[in-house]
């Protein structure tokens, strides 16, 4: 049984929040990449003027440019304004990592959570400055070794399900 689709649980935001948001990954996107507001813009197919907007949140960034970025930029750019909603981007194709590679960035995530729950201040509990030490990127590899993981499943199921449909035929 999958979970309703019309009046499920929903999260409220404001587009103000999400304006906010969406200018603030791409700032951090800009920093952390060395690029300038040119080189932002001709990503999201917009003048540097109109990506610095986007990023001050002085205006609303049409979906023309939000799907740019984040096929530019994979979750980096969408995922903060989507858990707004309580979802997330994910690539459909699986990621092309081992599955041994796979392990490890999953274990390496137990890892540190396992210290963060064991620490003497916090015991049983991960606070925000563990969390902070844990790190966004340990929370992505571990992310895309389980879609990865999720993705081959999901072909999997296809593959049957074409298989069973053929033999029905």
């Amino acid at each position: 049984m999958s979970a309703p689709h019309i009046h499920g649980i929903r999260r409220s935001f404001s587009v103000s929040a999400a304006l906010q948001q969406l200018g603030d990954d791409l700032a951090a996107i800009r920093k952390e990449d060395g690029l300038t507001w040119k080189d932002v813009g001709r990503v999201l197919g917009k003048s540097d003027d109109r990506a610095s907007d986007y990023a001050n949140a002085i205006s609303e960034m049409p979906v023309s440019a939000f799907l740019l970025g984040c096929r530019e930029w994979n979750g980096r750019l969408g995922n903060g304004v989507m858990g707004m909603i309580g979802q997330k981007l994910s690539p459909v194709d699986a990621e092309e990592i081992s599955d041994s590679d796979k392990l490890c960035r999953i274990l390496k995530l137990a890892h540190l959570l396992s210290q963060a729950l064991n620490d003497d201040v916090t015991p049983g509990a991960v606070d925000n400055d563990e969390l902070t030490q844990i790190g966004l990127a340990a929370l992505d590899d571990a992310a895309r070794g389980i879609d990865a993981l999720r993705h081959r499943l999901m072909s999997l199921s296809r593959n049957e399900q074409t298989a069973l449909r053929a033999v029905g035929d």
